[in-house]
């Protein structure tokens, strides 16, 4: 349906058009779009219609900014298969960067897990997570630690409660001798996207700290923001 007649940012025609189109029942073409919405191929917006945000050719995971998912729960909607390149797991002692955003003393320990992430086999993002000792230990990671899933979801399947993040964003160049760029493979310089991101327990607690570097088309972020009535007082 969308192949070779759209292009990202296109509106998709209304349902009523498409079932003229296709000669197929409303219920089918809901059904059709939903899934293709659930693939991170469409998007809804409301007031403006369904627009295609990426080529049906080329997946790339999909990141809301306001709710809090893990990338494994993406790409098992899009199908895509995730693994890890240059895994490592150690401990290590809390930098002056991780130890402010954990809230906790230089030189404590902490776990570091640091991979490349890979999508259908191909370099996506060069991906750093730290969380302390007293969380979860190194050897559970090690032992259970998912190549294919985030450190995120080990937290959450161990009983840890992850209630919320914080993240900054900022465009990054990332040359072929940079140690990133060596690790993602870089024949030559390139833009990315980079992530820095903190995870607090629901009592407001940081967990862990993690610092995602995306290669371009490789990651969609949204935003969702509304607009509140202002009412005057008095």
């Amino acid at each position: 349906m969308l192949r070779g007649r759209y292009k990202a940012g296109d509106r998709i025609p209304p349902e009523a058009e498409l079932i003229g189109t296709l000669g197929v029942s409303r219920v089918t073409v809901r059904a059709g779009l939903a899934r293709l919405v659930d693939r991170g191929m469409l998007e809804r917006r409301q007031g403006s219609g369904t627009f295609l945000i990426r080529p049906p050719d080329g997946a790339r995971l999909r990141s809301g900014l306001e709710r809090l998912e893990t990338y494994t729960v993406h790409a098992e909607r899009l199908g895509v298969r995730l693994s890890s390149g240059d895994l490592e797991i150690e401990a290590v002692e809390a930098g002056p960067d991780e130890a402010e955003a954990l809230e906790a003393a230089e030189g404590s320990p902490l776990v570091r897990v640091s991979r490349v992430l890979l999508m259908e086999g191909n370099p996506a993002a060069w991906m750093v997570d730290f969380v302390p000792e007293s969380v979860i230990g190194t050897d559970r990671v090690r032992e259970h630690f998912r190549p294919d899933a985030m450190l995120l979801d080990l937290l959450v399947s161990e009983g840890v409660p992850v209630g919320s993040s914080q993240m900054s964003i900022e465009a990054v160049m990332v040359r072929p001798e940079d140690p990133i760029g060596k690790k993602l493979e870089l024949g030559s310089p390139s833009a990315a996207l980079s992530l820095v991101q903190t995870m607090y327990l629901v009592d407001g607690s940081p967990v862990q700290r993690s610092q995602d570097t995306f290669l371009p088309g490789k990651l969609n972020l949204h935003v969702v923001r509304e607009l509140f009535e202002v009412r005057k007082l008095g």
